[in-house]
Parts: C-alpha cells; sequence; structure tokens
C-alpha cells in the first residue's frame, strides 16, 4: 500500500495562514456597513436625486406623446421635478412621493406616456403637492 505524499508546505512556527483572507472579509464589510449607513442616512436623497435625473428627465419626457407642445412638457416636467424637491424638503408625505413613483413606473411599462396618462399625473401632483402659504 502506497502513502500519499504531502504536497503543501511545511507551516513554519511564525507563520499564521489566512491573514490575507481576514483582511479581505473585514474590508468588504467595512464597505458593505459604509454603503447600509449611506441609504439609512441618505437613502430617500439618493431615490429623489435618481428619480428626478434619469427617470422624469430622460425617460418620462421622452414618452410622452407626440402632440404635447415645447412648453407642456416643460410644465409637466417642472412640476414633476418641484413635486421631488417638495418631497426632500418633506412638504409631501412620503406616500405620496413613493405613491407617484409607483405611477410613473406603471406608466411607463410600455415605454409611452398616453395623454389621460400625463392628465392623471398631474392631477395626483396638484391634489397630493405641497400646499401653496398664504402670506
Amino acid at each position: 500500500m502506497a502513502l500519499a505524499a504531502e504536497t503543501t508546505a511545511p507551516v513554519k512556527p511564525g507563520e499564521r495562514k489566512g491573514r490575507g483572507f481576514f483582511l479581505t472579509l473585514i474590508i468588504v464589510s467595512g464597505i458593505v456597513i459604509l454603503g447600509l449607513a449611506f441609504l439609512f442616512f441618505k437613502g430617500k436623497d439618493f431615490f429623489i436625486f435618481t428619480w428626478q435625473k434619469f427617470v422624469i428627465e430622460k425617460a418620462l419626457v421622452r414618452a410622452l406623446p407626440p402632440e404635447y407642445t415645447v412648453e407642456e412638457v416643460e410644465h409637466i416636467r417642472r412640476s414633476l421635478i418641484e413635486f421631488y424637491s417638495a418631497g426632500r424638503r418633506h412638504e409631501v408625505s412620503d406616500e405620496a412621493l413613493y405613491g407617484l413613483s409607483q405611477g410613473i413606473q406603471n406608466i411607463l411599462a410600455d415605454q409611452v406616456v398616453t395623454k389621460q396618462e400625463a392628465e392623471a399625473l398631474m392631477a395626483f401632483v396638484q391634489e397630493h403637492g405641497p400646499k401653496p402659504t398664504s402670506p
């Protein structure tokens, strides 16, 4: 019966195995914890920023009906951006903010916004948006 030869190098008494793995594990864990802390403290701001810059500015404006004039498209864009900015300032409830986002997501599912859907968005913004202050 033959004995198998050991192919690993013998460990010297002063060396410890796994030091590199342990350091990598601590660094990755720290990055994950910092990312979660960022989302906890700035998650709403990050959410609003991405919806303003990418969803409203790019996807929604391009999907509006072609019969809309440039002024109408600009009015819709500005109204939605102001709604989200009011959400950042806590003038709009989180439920209304996320409700509008869910509505936009459902409308953009087919990449086309009908005139009725655009009017419904504007009605939602008017109903749930920040209330004007009277002097």
